[in-house]
């Protein structure tokens, strides 16, 4: 059996609210056939994309390509310095725009298949901590911890024509992209864009060559140092584009083999809020904050609320496998995908097919109110029944819905 692959890019600066540009924005993708069903994978230089409006893309993508929405996955950088985060969007009419342009792109792929080896590596890297540092009350901060939880790896894909060229190289690593943050308003990919840089340097590359960013399971993870500036981003770029190349250097051939895909909708259940008399009690303390109105009001409608929570598995064989979960998730549930996962080499990617909230683990949630920025109902209270923190249970309930899904997709 002989896969085929193909990748293209193209900038999306052009849908930025902002004047100020300090590096062009891209969306990528990478598509790959067995010429029986062909899978997209897409990257965007962007902050997040909501379940409602990345339905919309994938949509698009199928409309002009033929390939499947269960076929696709569109994976978010979640760069803080393009929108997508802290309340920033876009307007209809770039909706509308990227739509059509990511569309375009997949189509352009679709269209400059070739026969292609795939191989794999993984190499040693950390360019960000765990942010969640718990203080002598109990409460968690966002600040440094050194002992948290971090994924300490970039995953590779390199994807070669017929001769060793570069098709294109996919890489992937857990850290928020943060380094320029509030530093700079202006729009930029943050490290991951000085990452593609210099792999660009370090392998010699031709233009055509594809080189896509995914982001992990980086919810509890930020790139280091939090508003660095550009020349502490350069050197986070610096550093993980190494040690992709090192990847490189190690990868082992996957063996052709058939293309396979699970898809699974997750139900999260979100936890009870406060009591009417605590959302009250917050109010007065902080009349200001409109987080503790709607707070209140979700605590009055007694309503029983879930999250979706949309997965998806591409795997070549048994051999490889790329596991995409929707929203913000913690390091943690990567960890154990690595430590569980039946493939012989598995990826795992966050903020894929829409992400609009955080996913912590049990111990996080049972911390309540001192549960902090991800994890704690204080900030989730806006934005609807989407912003209660999740039931503790839902770290058992997506661990079994993992492997249930892995399982599947091994045994396709």
């Amino acid at each position: 059996m002989q896969l085929s692959a193909a990748a293209a890019e193209t900038p999306i600066t052009s849908i930025k609210d902002n004047p100020d540009v300090y590096a062009e924005i891209y969306a990528r993708v990478l598509v790959l056939s067995d010429n029986n069903i062909q899978l997209a994978i897409v990257t965007v230089d962007f902050g997040q994309f909501p379940l409602k409006y990345n339905q919309v893309l994938l949509d698009a993508i199928e409309q002009t390509t033929n390939i499947p929405t269960e076929h696709i996955i569109i994976n978010c950088s979640h760069t803080h310095n393009a929108p997508g985060v802290d309340g920033r969007w876009i307007s209809e009419e770039s909706e509308v725009w990227l739509a059509t342009c990511l569309a375009g792109l997949v189509k352009k792929a679709v269209d400059s298949l070739e026969p292609a080896t795939l191989c794999v590596g993984r190499a040693p890297v950390q360019i960000g901590y765990n942010r969640r540092l718990m203080r002598e009350d109990g409460h968690i901060i966002m600040a440094p911890n050194p002992e948290g939880a971090v994924v300490p790896w970039v995953d590779v894909l390199g994807v070669y024509d017929s001769s060793g060229g570069v098709i294109a190289v996919l890489f992937s690593h857990a850290a928020h992209p943060v380094i320029v943050h509030w530093s700079s308003e202006e729009i930029g990919a943050d490290f991951p864009g000085y990452a593609v840089e210099h792999l660009r340097n370090f392998l010699d590359l031709k233009t055509s060559s594809v080189l896509l960013f995914a982001q992990g399971c980086a919810a509890n993870i930020n790139g280091y140092p939090l508003r660095g500036g550009f020349e502490a981003c350069d050197v986070a770029g610096l550093s993980l584009a190494f040690a992709t190349y090192q990847a490189l250097r190690i990868a082992e051939v996957i063996p052709a083999a058939p293309l396979n895909t699970q898809s699974v909708m997750v139900k999260l259940p979100f936890q009870d809020p406060p009591s009417i008399a605590e959302c009250e009690q917050l109010i007065a303390e902080y009349p200001d904050d409109n987080r503790y109105v709607a707070l209140l009001e979700v605590a009055k409608s007694n309503e029983e609320r879930f999250l979706p929570f949309p997965m998806r598995a591409f795997g070549i064989g048994k051999s490889f496998c790329i596991l995409s979960v929707s929203h913000e998730l913690f390091a943690e549930y990567q960890l154990f995908v690595d430590d569980t996962s039946p493939f012989s080499h598995t990826f795992m990617f966050g903020y894929t097919n829409g992400s609009e909230v955080y996913i912590a683990t049990k111990k996080d949630y049972e911390l309540g109110l001192k549960g902090g920025y991800e994890a704690g109902p204080r900030n989730h209270a806006l934005g609807g029944p989407y912003r209660l923190a999740l039931h503790p249970s839902v770290e058992v309930q997506i661990r079994e819905e993992i492997t249930d899904l892995l399982r599947e997709l091994n045994n396709s």
